[in-house]
């Protein structure tokens, strides 16, 4: 159900709805996302409100416990390529993809990386939910690619002024229009990040150190395709010697691995582009800085889970239909 409100994407109770459409809502709404095994679907309930920021999106939750996974079939096939920063307030989340111990419960913020596989299971819980495109906050963090299902406790100061920040705008974006609720998300996105690259963590280095690395990472996005860059020639740009460079990207598995994952990824959105379709996969390799067509395959599968072809092939088939935006999906739950 969409309301008047400008901000407003869609508003829905499923205690109002019969069993059967509320269990259709919620596969079309989460299981465009992820795929979705509920504990007791016969008793399943969700109350969902989501807001427009600007670019972003500002969901509430209250539902049942479920399992969630997004696989990297899912990922290959509805191409979603957002952040989703997201605060528990009531109700607990442990990670279930067997790679690691991870909870989370009242007042802890747990990130979700779309662009990665993940899993995790929740009992009854309510949460709230920042999603963020990728090309918004991942130039602001000093390490995106490594954010995935991590879990920031709720008694960490920053945390608790993110988190009072986001419920803090839920509460006000019934009253402001669209241009006032698109005014805040910059500052949002600005606070998401200044968040995560400051509070502490056992595996990575903050301070200096870390801003350097945060801006030869940007450094790098932007000429990732730059077939003269190397090692040397960053070390160069930015006046370090490749000792400090390489010591800077050591929790990278050194600078050239950051390049190759950088150029992956890239790699992997113009497969998705229909706009080049005509293009061989050896061309795409190419353009990626892969002169052999296997190498390119081999890098790729290992990375993403799933071949070039394999991608391809799940982006242009008909399972892909409108949810290949996923701020558009989202608006579409409303309708």
């Amino acid at each position: 159900m969409n309301d008047a409100h400008p901000t407003l994407v869609f508003k829905t109770n499923t205690r109002e709805l019969p069993l059967k459409r509320a269990l259709e809502f919620w596969q079309d709404s989460a299981g465009s996302l992820y795929d979705v095994n509920l504990a007791r679907p016969e008793a399943f309930h969700t109350t969902h409100t989501t807001f427009r920021v600007g670019e972003l999106l500002l969901t509430y939750c209250l539902s049942v416990a479920q399992k969630l996974s997004r696989s990297s079939y899912r990922i290959g096939a509805d191409g979603y390529d957002h952040f989703e920063v997201q605060f528990f307030l009531a109700g607990q989340w442990s990670r279930q993809d067997g790679r690691g111990e991870a909870q989370a419960g009242p007042g802890d913020l747990v990130i979700h990386d779309a662009g990665q596989a993940h899993a995790g299971s929740a009992s009854d819980f309510a949460n709230l939910t920042l999603f963020v495109p990728r090309s918004l906050l991942a130039p602001l963090l000093t390490h995106p690619d490594e954010q995935n299902m991590r879990v920031l406790a709720a008694d960490e100061p920053m945390v608790t002024l993110l988190r009072n920040h986001m419920v803090a705008l839920w509460r006000a974006l019934p009253l402001l229009d669209e241009q006032q609720a698109a005014a805040l998300a910059l500052p949002a996105v600005e606070l998401v990040a200044a968040t995560l690259n400051g509070v502490k963590r056992a595996d990575l280095s903050l301070g200096v150190a870390a801003a350097q690395l945060g801006e030869i990472r940007r450094y790098i996005d932007a000429h990732a395709l730059d077939p003269n860059i190397s090692p040397a020639q960053i070390a160069a740009a930015f006046g370090i010697s490749l000792r400090k460079l390489t010591y800077l990207f050591s929790s990278e598995g050194g600078v050239a691995s950051y390049l190759q994952k950088r150029r992956l990824n890239l790699a992997r959105a113009a497969l998705r582009d229909p706009a080049q379709s005509h293009k061989s996969i050896a061309e795409i390799g190419l353009e990626h800085g892969f002169i052999y067509a296997h190498n390119f395959t081999r890098a790729f599968q290992r990375l993403h889970g799933l071949t070039p072809r394999e991608i391809r092939v799940l982006a242009q088939s008909g399972r892909t239909g409108e949810s290949a935006n996923w701020f558009d999906r989202a608006t579409l739950w409303g309708r």
